[in-house]
């Protein structure tokens, strides 16, 4: 028997394998043929060692029964484990004893004599001992009062790896499958007191050991750990931590946790990061000093037109591409043309991976990581690292809007940029200002922020606008290259000249190639040809075969004389854009003048392709008048409605459209209230605050997002998809959503989906509704008139 304390706990335990030997009982009887037929063996077959049967205190007792031992053991961990590659153990119950281990296990964690040499410190062996008291009250609670506790205990080890010094982190799954307890005294009834459901609601109950003593149990069987290396996922939770906490990067601790955390994420000793920020202010790049400090690139680089030319550099080699550069091995004949290259090697590093930071397709940074021996960085370190580039791209642009901030000079230039409702906040400030400058007061403009106001924000997306955009710069160039060919083909038999085998060959390959799918890089090849080649070829064709001539004048005539290329497709799709969004910029403005009589509330929208808007709403913008929730949700309707209304405007404009294009319609709800302050470089409101920072996350992140367990996108044409990850907050539109369907605006096929796991988002759901398009009915328009709206 062995006593295992746990603090001021003891847990006595010894080994038995018949708990397992049951199992095999238990399948011998109830199993498939096969499996039946297989453990009866080993039943018939084990009986012919009954010490093996019996609780064994005296471990020695093993090794004469070592392949006893290895057989039983094969009934644990089939061939689906790998012995060299999986990280597995069997233990006594809740001791550090290991009776059998796969070979990677023993080879990383067990020393000669077969102990555990990776002990973890004081702090870690504590956390371990709970999780273990609570693995006992999990065996205790479902065996004697009849309780089922779901999961099992899990804990992360850290330590350093002896090889490379490196932080390892490895995930302990302790599986009590095996283990049996037996009470050694009368117990108490405690079934009406103690009533947990997991695991983590068996660690979180601090009465257990006074109510329920461990020296009451004795536990027998096996114990099963399973380990996991989770270093990857670990580091980068630890980097998204660092960098959610820092405002800075010339905080040089930050930086080098920081570049701990990337050698232990690309598993290498020695790795030194660098940071080089490509942050714009008034689209001029600004390479201020704090931001630089960390750059290996351009720190040691003097001069502003040195440095906005290796940024360039930087900008054309990741222009059409996202993925990162590896130089494995660097000597003086790679530095020709490459700049950076010369900068590293120069430093003494001889091995070097660039990643690009890119925010909306835009590059604004560049990660560096260099090694001062050749040949380390390899490809596949590059996959290790690319998790953590989404999190160094949000620290950037932070740090941007940090260095706004910094730029920015008095705000009283803005002004009058501001909507009514809140410019009484502006004019207040700029009094304050005024009144302190005068005063002979150092004068610094207070900061311009409206607490507690609720957000609203909803998107009328033109769907598929970039896939619509391509289609119509491949027909624009197929039919400028078929024009081509013809001209081309009747040239053939009127003139000898081999050229033009040569450019009809091409231009069949550049048919085939715009037929199907057509990247950046066959656009550019294919504009160049017939911008150049074909134009020269053409006016020499409409000279040495002058009844070509009309053929030419023909083709010219149907294509841009700026550009020299075709783009009627291309027009069409663009005017069918621009028709879309000032029409709906001009409803939307309209719509709004009307929600401002609800409730004065700050207002924005954006066009791109499409409108986006946030609404800001609390007693804050307006102080003079009393503010309550009736409000908030008479604008959830003008909102839901606004939506709606945008769609059947837009269907209405069909056959004025000369490229068919559809709206998807989303709105985001929000329940809880944030803080909102402006930022003077962009005129505009933006959220303030960490937590409220969740809030823009989202927003930015669900125009593209599916349903969960299928490739179908939540916005769908016709349709108005609402997001929200609280039920109360989906409670409220529910509501609005049959009163629209009574009134004929809405369709009655509303679904409530589950919506993917985005980065840094989880527990999104979505409720989705179709929107009626029949235009005939206008019942629904008695909702937009103010005493329904306003009064209450």
């Amino acid at each position: 028997m062995e006593a295992v304390l746990q603090g001021e706990v003891e847990i006595k335990s010894r080994l038995s394998f018949g708990p397992l030997v049951e199992a095999w009982k238990k399948n011998a009887a109830e199993g498939r043929p096969g499996t039946r037929k297989l453990y009866r063996n080993l039943l018939d077959r084990i009986r012919l060692h009954p010490e093996l049967l019996d609780p064994i205190d005296d471990l020695s007792m093993l090794d004469q029964h070592q392949e006893w031992v290895e057989m039983l053991m094969t009934t644990l961990f089939p061939v689906s484990f790998s012995d060299q590659d999986d990280l597995y153990a069997v233990a006594v119950p809740f001791s550090q004893d290991i009776i059998y281990s796969s070979t990677r296990f023993s080879r990383e964690f067990l020393d000669e004599k077969g102990l555990l040499k990776h002990l973890p410190v004081k702090l870690a062996e504590q956390h371990l001992n709970d999780e273990k008291c609570s693995t006992a009250y999990k065996l205790i609670l479902s065996k004697f009062y009849g309780q089922k506790i779901d999961g099992n205990v899990t804990s992360i080890i850290k330590f350093t790896n002896p090889v490379n010094g490196l932080v390892n982190y490895f995930e302990l799954d302790l599986d009590p499958t095996f283990m049996d307890v037996i009470a050694e005294g009368d117990l108490p009834d405690i079934k009406k007191q103690i009533h947990c459901c997991n695991v983590e609601e068996v660690m979180r109950n601090q009465s257990l050991q006074q109510m329920l003593p461990l020296h009451l149990f004795r536990f027998e069987g096996l114990s099963i750990a399973r380990i996991k290396d989770v270093t990857q996922r670990e580091v980068i939770n630890n980097i998204k931590n660092i960098l959610l906490e820092q405002h800075s990067f010339d905080d040089s601790v930050v930086f080098h946790q920081l570049e701990n955390e990337m050698q232990a994420l690309i598993g290498v000793a020695d790795v030194k990061m660098g940071l080089t920020p490509f942050l714009q202010v008034n689209d001029h790049y600004v390479f201020s000093e704090q931001y630089l400090h960390h750059s290996m690139l351009l720190q040691p680089v003097n001069g502003k037109t040195v440095r906005l030319e290796l940024c360039k550099v930087f900008i054309d080699l990741f222009r059409d591409s996202d993925m990162p550069v590896l130089f494995e091995t660097i000597n003086e004949d790679d530095l020709t043309g490459l700049p950076m290259l010369g900068r590293v090697f120069g430093q003494g590093y001889h091995s070097a991976a660039f990643f690009p930071l890119k925010s909306n397709g835009k590059l604004i940074g560049v990660m560096s990581a260099v090694h001062r021996n050749p040949g380390i960085l390899q490809r596949h370190h590059l996959s290790q690292v690319s998790p953590s580039l989404p999190l160094f791209v949000l620290a950037l642009e932070k740090a941007a809007e940090a260095l706004d901030n910094e730029v920015d000079k008095v705000i009283k230039k803005h002004f009058t940029a501001v909507q009514a409702s809140v410019e009484w906040k502006f004019t207040d400030a700029a009094l304050h200002y005024l009144i302190n400058k005068k005063q002979g007061i150092k004068a610094k403009i207070e900061p311009i922020v409206f607490e507690n106001v609720f957000p609203l924000y909803g998107a009328i997306d033109i769907r598929n606008s970039t896939v619509e955009r391509n289609n119509a710069i491949q027909q624009d160039l197929l039919e400028q290259l078929t024009h081509a060919g013809e001209i081309i083909r009747v040239a053939q038999d009127k003139v000898t000249m081999p050229l033009l085998q040569e450019v009809a060959y091409r231009i069949e390959k550049y048919q085939y190639n715009v037929s199907n799918i057509l990247f950046s890089g066959d656009e550019v090849t294919i504009d160049l040809f017939l911008r150049n080649e074909v134009v020269e070829l053409l006016e020499h064709l409409r000279l040495v075969v002058p009844e070509l001539s009309g053929k030419v004048d023909e083709y010219f005539t149907r294509v841009d004389p700026k550009i020299r290329l075709r783009v009627d497709h291309r027009q069409d799709f663009e005017e069918s854009i621009t028709l879309i969004n000032q029409e709906l910029a001009r409803f939307m403005d309209t719509e709004q003048d009307f929600a401002q009589k609800i409730y004065p509330h700050y207002f924005e929208r954006f066009v791109t392709d499409g409108v986006d808007f946030n609404m800001y709403i609390g007693q804050s913008i307006s102080p003079e008048k009393p503010f309550d929730t009736f409000y908030l949700k008479n604008l959830k309707m003008w909102q839901m409605t606004t939506l709606a209304r945008a769609a059947q405007m837009v269907h209405q404009l069909q056959d004025r459209l000369l490229t068919r294009l559809q709206t998807t319609q989303l709105i985001l709800a929000h329940g809880l209230p944030i803080s909102i302050s402006f930022r003077t470089a962009e005129r505009k409101f933006d959220v303030d605050g960490a937590y409220n920072i969740r809030y823009e996350i989202i927003k930015k992140r669900i125009d593209k997002v599916h349903v969960r367990g299928t490739n179908e996108r939540l916005t769908q044409p016709g349709k108005l998809a609402i997001v929200f990850s609280q039920t109360r907050d989906a409670a409220e539109y529910l509501d609005f959503i049959e009163f629209l369907q009574n009134q004929g605006l809405l369709l009655y096929d509303l679904e409530q989906l589950e919506l993917e796991e985005l980065q840094g988002v989880v527990g999104l759901q979505a409720l989705r509704v179709g929107i009626n398009m029949d235009k005939a009915d206008r019942k629904y328009d008695a909702i937009r008139k103010p005493e329904i709206l306003v009064s209450k």
